[in-house]
Protein backbone atom coordinates (compact mmCIF):
# COMPACT_ATOMS: atom_id res chain seq x y z
CA UNK A 1 0.00 0.00 0.00
CA UNK A 2 1.27 3.44 -0.91
CA UNK A 3 1.24 5.88 2.04
CA UNK A 4 -1.05 8.67 0.87
CA UNK A 5 0.51 11.24 3.19
CA UNK A 6 3.88 10.72 1.52
CA UNK A 7 2.27 11.26 -1.89
CA UNK A 8 0.68 14.49 -0.65
CA UNK A 9 4.03 15.70 0.64
CA UNK A 10 5.82 14.67 -2.55
CA UNK A 11 3.29 16.57 -4.63
CA UNK A 12 3.79 19.69 -2.50
CA UNK A 13 7.57 19.55 -2.98
CA UNK A 14 7.15 18.99 -6.73
CA UNK A 15 4.77 21.94 -7.13
CA UNK A 16 6.74 24.35 -4.90
CA UNK A 17 10.22 23.43 -6.23
CA UNK A 18 11.44 23.91 -2.67
CA UNK A 19 11.52 21.90 0.54
CA UNK A 20 11.11 24.99 2.72
CA UNK A 21 8.17 26.37 0.73
CA UNK A 22 6.46 22.98 0.65
CA UNK A 23 7.01 22.53 4.39
CA UNK A 24 5.38 25.91 5.08
CA UNK A 25 2.43 25.03 2.86
CA UNK A 26 1.98 21.70 4.62
CA UNK A 27 2.45 23.14 8.12
CA UNK A 28 5.36 20.84 9.00
CA UNK A 29 9.07 21.23 9.66
CA UNK A 30 11.58 21.05 6.83
CA UNK A 31 13.58 18.19 8.44
CA UNK A 32 10.39 16.12 8.82
CA UNK A 33 9.48 16.71 5.19
CA UNK A 34 13.02 15.86 4.05
CA UNK A 35 12.87 12.61 6.05
CA UNK A 36 9.49 11.70 4.49
CA UNK A 37 10.84 12.38 1.00
CA UNK A 38 13.87 10.19 1.67
CA UNK A 39 11.62 7.33 2.74
CA UNK A 40 9.61 7.71 -0.48
CA UNK A 41 12.82 7.68 -2.55
CA UNK A 42 13.87 4.49 -0.79
CA UNK A 43 10.47 3.00 -1.59
CA UNK A 44 10.63 3.81 -5.31
CA UNK A 45 14.32 2.94 -5.54
CA UNK A 46 15.61 6.15 -7.04
CA UNK A 47 16.17 9.88 -6.58
CA UNK A 48 13.15 12.12 -7.10
CA UNK A 49 14.84 15.54 -7.07
CA UNK A 50 18.22 17.05 -7.88
CA UNK A 51 19.35 20.27 -6.19
CA UNK A 52 19.67 23.19 -8.63
CA UNK A 53 20.90 26.44 -7.03
CA UNK A 54 18.10 27.24 -4.53
CA UNK A 55 15.41 25.04 -6.06
CA UNK A 56 14.82 21.36 -6.67
CA UNK A 57 14.74 19.91 -10.16
CA UNK A 58 12.50 16.80 -10.54
CA UNK A 59 13.97 13.70 -12.13
CA UNK A 60 12.26 11.71 -14.89
CA UNK A 61 11.04 9.32 -12.20
CA UNK A 62 9.54 12.23 -10.25
CA UNK A 63 7.72 13.53 -13.32
CA UNK A 64 6.17 10.13 -13.98
CA UNK A 65 5.30 9.65 -10.31
CA UNK A 66 3.74 13.13 -10.11
CA UNK A 67 1.24 12.36 -12.86
CA UNK A 68 0.19 9.05 -11.32
CA UNK A 69 0.15 10.40 -7.75
CA UNK A 70 -2.12 13.23 -8.89
CA UNK A 71 -4.61 10.74 -10.28
CA UNK A 72 -4.52 8.69 -7.07
CA UNK A 73 -4.99 11.71 -4.81
CA UNK A 74 -7.81 13.06 -6.98
CA UNK A 75 -9.57 9.70 -6.75
CA UNK A 76 -9.19 9.71 -2.97
CA UNK A 77 -10.62 13.23 -2.84
CA UNK A 78 -13.53 11.99 -4.95
CA UNK A 79 -14.18 9.18 -2.45
CA UNK A 80 -14.14 11.67 0.42
CA UNK A 81 -16.63 13.82 -1.47
CA UNK A 82 -18.84 10.81 -2.17
CA UNK A 83 -19.00 9.99 1.55
CA UNK A 84 -19.68 13.64 2.45
CA UNK A 85 -22.43 13.91 -0.17
CA UNK A 86 -23.94 10.63 1.03
CA UNK A 87 -24.19 11.91 4.60
CA UNK A 88 -25.59 15.22 3.37
CA UNK A 89 -28.26 13.16 1.64
CA UNK A 90 -28.97 11.38 4.90
CA UNK A 91 -29.83 14.79 6.33
CA UNK A 92 -32.10 15.50 3.38
CA UNK A 93 -29.94 17.30 0.79
CA UNK A 94 -30.23 16.01 -2.80
CA UNK A 95 -27.96 17.49 -5.48
CA UNK A 96 -29.22 17.34 -9.07
CA UNK A 97 -27.36 18.52 -12.16
CA UNK A 98 -29.81 19.90 -14.71
CA UNK A 99 -30.19 20.89 -18.32
CA UNK A 100 -31.44 24.41 -19.12
CA UNK A 101 -35.17 23.62 -18.72
CA UNK A 102 -35.13 21.18 -15.81
CA UNK A 103 -34.58 23.33 -12.67
CA UNK A 104 -37.79 25.35 -13.00
CA UNK A 105 -39.92 22.28 -13.69
CA UNK A 106 -38.32 20.18 -10.95
CA UNK A 107 -38.59 22.92 -8.35
CA UNK A 108 -42.19 23.80 -9.17
CA UNK A 109 -43.44 20.24 -9.54
CA UNK A 110 -41.62 18.39 -6.76
CA UNK A 111 -42.38 21.02 -4.11
CA UNK A 112 -45.94 19.77 -3.58
CA UNK A 113 -45.23 16.04 -3.17
CA UNK A 114 -42.19 16.66 -0.94
CA UNK A 115 -44.10 19.11 1.26
CA UNK A 116 -47.02 16.71 1.66
CA UNK A 117 -44.64 13.94 2.70
CA UNK A 118 -43.00 16.16 5.30
CA UNK A 119 -39.73 14.35 4.61
CA UNK A 120 -37.45 17.34 5.12
CA UNK A 121 -35.79 16.72 1.74
CA UNK A 122 -33.94 19.74 0.34
CA UNK A 123 -33.12 20.09 -3.35
CA UNK A 124 -29.93 21.66 -4.71
CA UNK A 125 -30.63 22.15 -8.43
CA UNK A 126 -27.67 23.22 -10.52
CA UNK A 127 -27.95 24.04 -14.23
CA UNK A 128 -24.82 23.94 -16.39
CA UNK A 129 -23.37 22.88 -19.73
CA UNK A 130 -23.43 19.13 -20.32
CA UNK A 131 -19.65 18.65 -20.18
CA UNK A 132 -19.52 20.26 -16.73
CA UNK A 133 -22.51 18.22 -15.53
CA UNK A 134 -20.93 14.99 -16.76
CA UNK A 135 -17.72 15.81 -14.90
CA UNK A 136 -19.74 16.58 -11.77
CA UNK A 137 -21.64 13.29 -11.98
CA UNK A 138 -18.44 11.21 -12.14
CA UNK A 139 -16.85 13.32 -9.38
CA UNK A 140 -19.91 12.56 -7.18
CA UNK A 141 -20.91 16.22 -6.93
CA UNK A 142 -24.42 15.25 -8.10
CA UNK A 143 -26.68 12.42 -7.03
CA UNK A 144 -28.03 12.28 -10.58
CA UNK A 145 -28.60 14.34 -13.70
CA UNK A 146 -31.80 15.47 -15.42
CA UNK A 147 -31.03 16.22 -19.07
CA UNK A 148 -31.93 15.52 -22.68
CA UNK A 149 -31.68 11.77 -23.32
CA UNK A 150 -29.49 11.92 -26.49
CA UNK A 151 -26.83 13.69 -24.45
CA UNK A 152 -27.07 11.21 -21.58
CA UNK A 153 -26.40 8.42 -24.06
CA UNK A 154 -22.96 9.93 -24.71
CA UNK A 155 -21.79 9.43 -21.09
CA UNK A 156 -18.42 7.71 -20.96
CA UNK A 157 -19.43 4.52 -19.12
CA UNK A 158 -22.89 3.42 -20.26
CA UNK A 159 -22.61 0.15 -18.30
CA UNK A 160 -22.49 2.18 -15.10
CA UNK A 161 -25.51 4.36 -15.89
CA UNK A 162 -29.19 3.92 -15.08
CA UNK A 163 -31.45 6.10 -17.25
CA UNK A 164 -35.09 6.79 -16.38
CA UNK A 165 -37.14 8.40 -19.20
CA UNK A 166 -39.30 11.22 -17.90
CA UNK A 167 -41.13 13.15 -20.58
CA UNK A 168 -41.05 14.53 -24.10
CA UNK A 169 -41.40 18.31 -23.77
CA UNK A 170 -42.15 20.63 -26.72
CA UNK A 171 -41.39 24.31 -26.21
CA UNK A 172 -44.19 26.68 -27.15
CA UNK A 173 -44.07 30.37 -28.05
CA UNK A 174 -46.01 32.29 -25.40
CA UNK A 175 -46.98 35.97 -25.24
CA UNK A 176 -48.86 38.36 -22.93
CA UNK A 177 -52.56 37.97 -23.75
CA UNK A 178 -53.05 41.76 -23.83
CA UNK A 179 -50.50 42.05 -26.64
CA UNK A 180 -52.18 39.36 -28.73
CA UNK A 181 -55.69 40.74 -28.22
CA UNK A 182 -54.50 44.20 -29.17
CA UNK A 183 -53.44 43.06 -32.65
CA UNK A 184 -55.63 43.74 -35.69
CA UNK A 185 -54.68 40.42 -37.30
CA UNK A 186 -55.76 37.12 -35.64
CA UNK A 187 -52.30 36.39 -34.24
CA UNK A 188 -53.52 33.45 -32.17
CA UNK A 189 -54.77 31.59 -35.24
CA UNK A 190 -52.58 32.50 -38.24
CA UNK A 191 -48.90 31.36 -38.23
CA UNK A 192 -47.90 34.07 -40.74
CA UNK A 193 -49.49 36.79 -38.62
CA UNK A 194 -47.87 35.29 -35.51
CA UNK A 195 -44.40 35.40 -37.10
CA UNK A 196 -44.92 39.02 -38.14
CA UNK A 197 -46.07 39.77 -34.59
CA UNK A 198 -42.95 38.14 -33.15
CA UNK A 199 -40.71 40.16 -35.47
CA UNK A 200 -42.02 43.41 -33.93
CA UNK A 201 -42.03 42.46 -30.26
CA UNK A 202 -39.17 42.09 -27.74
CA UNK A 203 -38.11 38.54 -26.83
CA UNK A 204 -36.77 36.93 -23.69
CA UNK A 205 -34.96 33.62 -24.32
CA UNK A 206 -33.04 31.29 -22.00
CA UNK A 207 -29.33 30.73 -22.59
CA UNK A 208 -29.09 27.19 -23.96
CA UNK A 209 -26.30 24.92 -25.29
CA UNK A 210 -25.59 24.81 -29.01
CA UNK A 211 -27.32 21.43 -29.48
CA UNK A 212 -30.67 23.05 -28.65
CA UNK A 213 -30.14 26.06 -30.91
CA UNK A 214 -29.36 23.72 -33.81
CA UNK A 215 -32.83 22.16 -33.51
CA UNK A 216 -34.73 25.43 -34.02
CA UNK A 217 -37.18 25.54 -36.93
CA UNK A 218 -35.79 27.39 -39.98
CA UNK A 219 -38.23 30.30 -39.53
CA UNK A 220 -37.11 30.73 -35.91
CA UNK A 221 -33.41 30.63 -36.82
CA UNK A 222 -33.95 33.16 -39.62
CA UNK A 223 -35.85 35.49 -37.31
CA UNK A 224 -33.15 35.28 -34.65
CA UNK A 225 -30.45 36.08 -37.21
CA UNK A 226 -32.47 38.97 -38.59
CA UNK A 227 -32.97 40.45 -35.11
CA UNK A 228 -29.39 39.61 -33.97
CA UNK A 229 -30.75 37.60 -31.08
CA UNK A 230 -33.21 38.28 -28.29
CA UNK A 231 -33.43 41.53 -26.34
CA UNK A 232 -33.23 39.59 -23.07
CA UNK A 233 -30.89 36.60 -22.67
CA UNK A 234 -31.75 35.01 -19.33
CA UNK A 235 -30.16 32.22 -17.31
CA UNK A 236 -33.42 30.32 -16.76
CA UNK A 237 -36.90 29.96 -18.25
CA UNK A 238 -38.43 31.23 -15.01
CA UNK A 239 -36.72 34.60 -15.56
CA UNK A 240 -38.01 34.74 -19.14
CA UNK A 241 -41.53 33.91 -17.97
CA UNK A 242 -41.35 36.62 -15.30
CA UNK A 243 -40.82 39.21 -18.06
CA UNK A 244 -43.58 37.67 -20.15
CA UNK A 245 -46.03 37.72 -17.24
CA UNK A 246 -45.12 41.36 -16.59
CA UNK A 247 -46.07 42.19 -20.18
CA UNK A 248 -42.48 42.95 -21.23
CA UNK A 249 -41.53 40.18 -23.69
CA UNK A 250 -42.45 37.09 -25.67
CA UNK A 251 -40.76 33.85 -24.63
CA UNK A 252 -40.77 30.05 -25.04
CA UNK A 253 -41.78 27.55 -22.36
CA UNK A 254 -43.07 23.99 -21.88
CA UNK A 255 -46.76 23.46 -21.10
CA UNK A 256 -45.99 22.41 -17.52
CA UNK A 257 -44.83 25.91 -16.61
CA UNK A 258 -47.60 27.90 -18.27
CA UNK A 259 -50.74 25.82 -17.65
CA UNK A 260 -52.02 28.15 -14.90
CA UNK A 261 -51.25 31.29 -16.95
CA UNK A 262 -53.07 29.91 -19.99
CA UNK A 263 -56.05 28.82 -17.90
CA UNK A 264 -56.34 32.28 -16.32
CA UNK A 265 -56.12 33.96 -19.74
CA UNK A 266 -53.07 35.97 -18.70
CA UNK A 267 -50.80 34.40 -21.35
CA UNK A 268 -51.54 32.91 -24.77
CA UNK A 269 -49.59 30.46 -26.91
CA UNK A 270 -48.95 31.27 -30.57
CA UNK A 271 -49.56 28.78 -33.43
CA UNK A 272 -45.83 28.37 -34.12
CA UNK A 273 -43.55 25.33 -33.95
CA UNK A 274 -40.16 26.21 -32.44
CA UNK A 275 -38.73 22.86 -33.51
CA UNK A 276 -37.36 22.20 -30.01
CA UNK A 277 -38.61 19.08 -28.24
CA UNK A 278 -36.68 17.93 -25.21
CA UNK A 279 -36.64 14.21 -24.45
CA UNK A 280 -35.98 14.67 -20.73
CA UNK A 281 -34.53 11.76 -18.73
CA UNK A 282 -32.90 11.25 -15.35
CA UNK A 283 -29.56 9.46 -15.07
CA UNK A 284 -27.60 8.11 -12.12
CA UNK A 285 -24.51 5.92 -11.65
CA UNK A 286 -24.78 2.34 -10.40
CA UNK A 287 -21.45 2.87 -8.65
CA UNK A 288 -22.82 5.84 -6.69
CA UNK A 289 -25.01 4.68 -3.77
CA UNK A 290 -27.98 6.98 -3.34
CA UNK A 291 -28.85 8.31 0.08
CA UNK A 292 -32.36 7.76 1.39
CA UNK A 293 -33.32 11.29 0.33
CA UNK A 294 -31.87 10.95 -3.19
CA UNK A 295 -33.48 7.54 -3.62
CA UNK A 296 -36.86 9.01 -2.63
CA UNK A 297 -36.57 11.84 -5.18
CA UNK A 298 -35.52 9.33 -7.86
CA UNK A 299 -38.57 7.23 -6.98
CA UNK A 300 -40.88 10.27 -7.14
CA UNK A 301 -39.67 11.10 -10.63
CA UNK A 302 -40.80 7.67 -11.83
CA UNK A 303 -44.29 7.69 -10.28
CA UNK A 304 -46.92 8.32 -12.90
CA UNK A 305 -49.52 9.65 -10.47
CA UNK A 306 -47.38 12.45 -8.99
CA UNK A 307 -44.33 12.80 -11.24
CA UNK A 308 -43.94 16.31 -12.67
CA UNK A 309 -43.00 14.81 -16.02
CA UNK A 310 -45.91 12.43 -16.68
Amino acid sequence: MWPLQQLVQFRAVYEHDSLSAAARALGMSQPALSHSLSKLEARVGGALFQRHTRSLRPTELARALYKQAGRVLDEVAGLDLLVARFHEGRSGLVRIGCGPFAPDILGQSLAGPLRREGSGIRLDLHADQFDALQEGLYAYRYDFLVYDRPQLETLADQADTVVQPLRHLPLRVVAPAAWVRGEKEPVGEDPAAARAFMARMPWALPIVPMEYRQRLSPWFQALLEQRKGAEYQMAAISSCLALCRAGQAITVAPDLLIEADIASGHLLTLPLDTGVRVDVSACRLRSHPLSDAAARVWQLLGKRDISPWR
